[in-house]
């Protein structure tokens, strides 16, 4: 069985922001499973990042000041560049045991491809995995300019795929009720960040917001709780965009809000400004499902699944493809000698992957279906050695909050955080959850809508973009 295959992931312990507890990693074992590993693909979430909205419109979010990160709003933090270093690194074992990679630059460059969607962090974390992955290799991320769209990742703003915002709006309000059934649903997790945000102990009334206790500014910055604005679930009026086709209201201020607290535990902030230091971690862990559920609204409903993952879907289908046919398939990433590929993008982009093919996934001090900074969904092509028949492995990895937060090295027996998925209409074993690659092809394939797919014939691939800087 192979090395992800045999990995016992973590023991669950109770971890806290105060008291900080070691995470122990059961040893893996290796033995010969008869496959080999023909390509493997990484379709992940960038590294840690600040946070993406600006300092002014934080404030105006919580009674203290938010502590600053050090790079600019929406930025890879020097700390996720070394976080992507090492999972990267890790990689780099695994492949070369595997024997995907040789370990020679010029060899593994030619046989790998590095994409990124079009912003700054999702192309510095692609550059960072890619030093790790290959050392000494020529930078050769390739990418569409920073900024603008990118019809793999955001086909609605690329003009790839037209979307009716107004239908969107029905299915996710025939889905989830209203907002305020939403804001009942999750009403602990609205009332632990607004214990954070306003400072008052949790299951108590906080104090009435004033200008004068918000943000800690000069002149004072006026209050306005988040988790007091409406959650709307309309169709969206403004331009629309993958991930923004419905208007969520307050749910995006509350997101906003709290957005920071995972990034300030990861990139290693003192343990008194995480949150301020009133998250234990299991607490900041819990109200991440805030995030879930807008990816729910925003990406995962059948219609807004369909029409923003399509154009994406088709594209690893086809790298697929082209592995296993030996030629080079329009539309598809790199080209038939690409043994590994990396794609690195945002969480709404992962979520939207798997939720084409119903992939669910649970890992050790994270919420169900979490993406994680740095996580992953990998994809691994495999051929049995005896029947010569592909298949496909399914998994999510990340680094677990600990690990990035130390910088953890990580080697093939100190590995992220690690689990086998299931896919569903495919394994029909209970214990084994290979999936033969014609079966797979066709659960993809059905769940690719080609009115949301760009024409492979018209399709221009970007180019290796150089000399990005944080801005």
């Amino acid at each position: 069985m192979n090395l992800f295959k045999r990995m016992v992931i973590l023991f669950g312990l109770v971890l806290t922001l105060s008291v900080p507890v070691p995470v122990w990693v059961l040893a893996q074992t290796f033995t010969n499973d008869g496959t080999t590993l023909k390509q493997i693909i990484i379709f992940g979430r960038h590294s840690i990042r600040s946070s993406t909205v600006n300092p002014t419109t934080l404030a105006q979010y919580a009674v203290d000041p938010y502590p600053p990160f050090e790079v600019q709003p929406g930025c890879l933090t020097p700390n996720g560049t070394l976080a992507e270093g090492l999972l990267g690194a890790y990689y780099r074992d695994y492949l070369i045991y595997e024997g995907l990679l040789t370990g020679n630059a010029g060899t593994d460059a030619a046989h790998s491809y590095f994409r990124s969607n079009s912003i700054e962090r999702s192309w510095a974390t692609a550059t960072a995995f890619q030093g790790a992955l290959i050392p000494n290799s020529t930078p050769s991320v390739h990418s569409f300019p920073i900024g603008g769209p990118d019809p793999v990742f955001d086909p609605i703003l690329a003009n790839v795929a037209k979307v009716d915002a107004n239908l969107a709006a029905t299915q996710v309000q025939e889905i989830f009720n209203s907002g305020a059934a939403l804001e009942s649903a999750y009403s602990g997790e609205y009332s632990l960040i607004r214990s954070v945000l306003f400072d008052y102990p949790l299951g108590t009334q906080p104090p009435p917001p004033t200008p004068q206790n918000c943000g800690d500014t000069t002149p004072p910055t006026s209050c306005s709780d988040p988790t007091s604005q409406a959650i709307t679930l309309t169709a969206s009026t403004t331009t629309l965009y993958t991930g923004g086709v419905i208007n969520i209201g307050g749910l995006l201020s509350v997101n906003n809000a709290a957005d920071p607290f995972v990034m300030q535990y990861a990139d290693g902030f003192p343990l008194d400004q995480v949150a301020w230091g009133q998250l234990t971690l299991d607490q900041l862990s819990q109200q991440t499902r805030i995030i879930n559920y807008e990816f729910n609204i925003e990406m995962l409903s059948p219609y807004l699944n369909s029409v923003q993952s399509s154009n994406a879907a088709s594209h690893v289908l086809r790298t697929m493809q082209q592995a296993v046919n030996g030629v080079n398939v329009p539309g598809a990433f790199g080209n038939a000698k690409s043994r590994a590929v990396v794609v690195i993008s945002s969480d709404a982009y992962v979520a939207g992957l798997a939720g084409v093919l119903h992939l669910h996934w649970q890992l050790p001090g994270y919420q169900p279906d979490y993406c994680a900074p740095g996580g992953a969904l990998v994809f691994e092509l495999r051929q049995s050695n005896s029947s010569k028949g592909y298949l496909v492995r399914a998994f999510y990895t990340a680094q677990t909050f600990d690990q990035l937060r130390n910088l953890t090295p990580l080697a093939l027996d100190e590995p992220p955080a690690t689990i086998q998925l299931l896919i569903p209409g495919g394994s029909t074993s209970a214990t084994d959850l290979d999936v033969s690659f014609a079966v797979f092809q066709k659960l993809l394939s059905n769940a690719i809508n080609p009115n949301y797919v760009e024409d492979p014939s018209k399709e221009g691939p970007p180019n290796v973009l150089t000399g990005v800087t944080c801005q």
